[in-house]
């Protein structure tokens, strides 16, 4: 019987040891398998890192050349606006519209009437 009791445990214990290796083995395959699965995400995670540092870094550079833009637009529109104060054009083309509204120049001659005035204008000015 002691002999039979020593056979069996150690039976059990050869099971238990197969039983052991068979589970390092599984979990050296899955470790495998998870490492292999788990590169590619890790290269999509960092590839999807540098495409969105690229389109952040894009964007910043859109909205730095729109700011240019809308300061290069603005200081121009200044110069115009400062143009128009200095030369009188703007007061001109008033008094010529409201010339035009008054003697009701007819629609066709519009263009004419207001070159003609402008030029008159501009004389006028340059001889005061």
């Amino acid at each position: 019987n002691k002999k039979d009791d020593k056979k069996k445990e150690d039976k059990k214990e050869e099971k238990k040891e197969d039983k052991k290796e068979e589970k390092k083995k599984d979990g050296k395959e899955q470790v495998k398998e998870d490492d292999t699965a788990d590169v590619p995400e890790e290269i999509e995670e960092i590839e999807e890192t540098e495409e969105e540092k690229q389109k952040r870094l894009e964007e910043e550079e859109r909205v730095r050349i729109e700011a240019e833009k809308q300061k290069d637009r603005q200081e121009k529109a200044l110069m115009f606006e400062q143009y128009l104060k200095d030369s009188g054009i703007s007061q001109a083309f008033q008094i010529v519209f409201a010339e035009i509204i008054a003697k009701g120049v007819p629609d066709d001659k519009v263009f004419t009437y207001a070159a003609a005035r402008l030029r008159a204008l501009k004389k006028e000015l340059e001889e005061v």
